[in-house]
């Protein structure tokens, strides 16, 4: 959605059709692989989210590198990570879920939708700055996870902010708090763990767009352009974050450091979660 979103606004800006092609499987890695392979010259760019471009790189074997292979052109849409409870502790805020883990550390458990994935590192930081050894249930997305939470099987889930935020405003669970530094506008009474005082949060997951290595720096200035006007539209920004996105923006260089800060970041609670050697 974020593509085709994105896309029918580039057109106007580009002054040509803008095709949305989608390439699925292997965790992004067809994607990935073909547009390795593709011509340098702005006929095909990728979106890209930080598991692809990140955490996948460094977990197993992928036939490109995030890097090397590709240009990159500018930040889109970020995705928060929520921690989310429900009936089993009856917790309505962060402090209360951490007593409540505390108070009975034979069922401190949490749901992620599977190991390395990024609510299994937040969640490794939260059992850190919370002082609470807490073992992983892996599940099979996010869903399970919310009615897993609902059913009491679990104390505390971590998945995408759209998994939770309906049986949140329903009532059937709580969000207790968000990564990143700002509220997301559809959630407002929801706090990030910024704002609790909790640092390591500050990033979310995030989306960008990508060419081919060797694209001309002009082509990636005026794909950039329209990117980002893209996403400034008013009607792309609602629609985006009725979606569950924050919308960002940024320069290629600053998408390109993200990559490559992230990479150092990660690989150290990688090795803690027990998927990299």
């Amino acid at each position: 959605m974020l593509a085709r979103l994105v896309a029918d606004k580039m057109q106007a800006s580009l002054g040509r059709p803008v095709l949305v092609e989608n390439k699925t499987g292997a965790g992004g890695r067809i994607a990935a692989e073909g547009l390795k392979t593709a011509p340098a010259d702005g006929s095909q760019i990728m979106i890209a989210n930080i598991v692809m471009m990140v955490l996948n790189p460094l977990v197993e074997k992928v036939g490109y590198d995030p890097v090397a292979d590709f240009a990159p052109i500018a930040r889109a849409g970020d995705y928060q990570i929520p921690l989310a409870t429900g009936p089993m502790t009856g917790a309505k805020d962060f402090a209360s879920l951490v007593a409540w883990l505390k108070g009975n550390p034979d069922k401190a458990n949490y749901g992620v939708p599977a190991p390395g994935s990024l609510p299994h590192l937040y969640a490794l930081q939260v059992a850190r700055v919370a002082g609470v050894p807490m073992t992983m249930v892996p599940f099979r997305g996010g869903a399970p996870i919310a009615t897993a939470l609902i059913g009491s099987q679990i104390p505390a889930g971590l998945s995408a902010v759209a998994d939770f935020a309906e049986q949140h405003r329903g009532g059937a669970l709580r969000i207790v708090a968000l990564s990143g530094t700002q509220r997301m506008p559809t959630l407002p009474d929801v706090p990030t763990f910024a704002e609790l005082g909790l640092k390591g949060f500050d990033e979310n997951g995030w989306n960008g767009f990508f060419a081919p290595a060797g694209t001309p720096a002009a082509v990636i200035e005026r794909y950039n352009a329209a990117i980002v006007a893209a996403l400034r539209d008013a009607d792309v920004k609602a629609k985006l974050e009725a979606l569950g996105f924050l919308v960002t923006t940024s320069t290629a260089q600053a998408l390109g450091k993200q990559v490559a800060d992230e990479r150092e970041k990660w690989k150290p609670l990688l090795v803690e979660a027990g998927v990299v050697k």
